[in-house]
């Protein structure tokens, strides 16, 4: 088992991606429907991550929290923070929620309380496919804090894939607006290469 940890920047304390999500992805054509086919190799969590949100597979989750244990006990991240916030989902029609799921295993691996409800993402439309400037634009203000922190805390925010850092930032950016929270560490399983 293998992972590559990648330094993210942004406005928070210290970031990391695991490792990338895909190693390469070729064209092959389009399908009977006229969808693009592609032959895509994915890093070892790269993977696991795509069976996890893609596939519902829930049992790799304990395989995620395996491969990325090392990393977090040398990054020392329980020592660094008090609460564990995962990053609000944008596909709320989900049977499961994968980023809830693995916030969860791993604030239960550092031993930190888990908040599902401090944060929550408006309605918008797919952001997937388009340029830095319009997400900036798209999502600022989708993001809402339900809840305020009533004593000082340091957060830990956990994502499944970082492409831009659009998200991250934005989430950061309202996190910041309560006086109690100190420092914003963020997670994410794996990094677009883009």
């Amino acid at each position: 088992m293998s992972i590559n940890p990648i330094k993210l920047e942004g406005n928070w304390k210290e970031g990391f991606a695991i490792d990338y999500h895909v190693v390469k992805s070729e064209y092959l054509g389009e399908d009977c429907y006229g969808r693009a086919q592609f032959e895509t190799t994915r890093t070892e969590i790269g993977e696991l991550i795509y069976k996890l949100k893609y596939r519902s597979n829930k049992k790799v989750v304990y395989d995620i929290i395996k491969l990325i244990s090392i990393f977090l006990k040398k990054w020392g991240i329980s020592n660094k923070v008090d609460v564990v916030l995962p990053a609000p989902p944008s596909n709320k029609n989900r049977e499961f929620q994968p980023v809830f799921v693995l916030a969860e295993q791993i604030a239960e691996f550092i031993n930190k309380p888990i908040y599902l409800d401090v944060l929550t993402k408006k309605s918008i439309t797919q952001i997937k496919d388009i340029d830095v400037v319009e997400k900036e634009k798209t999502i600022r203000e989708t993001i809402v804090m339900n809840k305020s922190s009533k004593r000082k805390v340091n957060i830990l925010v956990v994502d499944d894939l970082y492409e831009s850092g659009t998200t991250l930032n934005e989430i950061c950016r309202v996190l910041k607006r309560d006086q109690n929270i100190n420092n914003i560490y963020v997670l994410t399983m794996t990094k677009t290469k883009g």
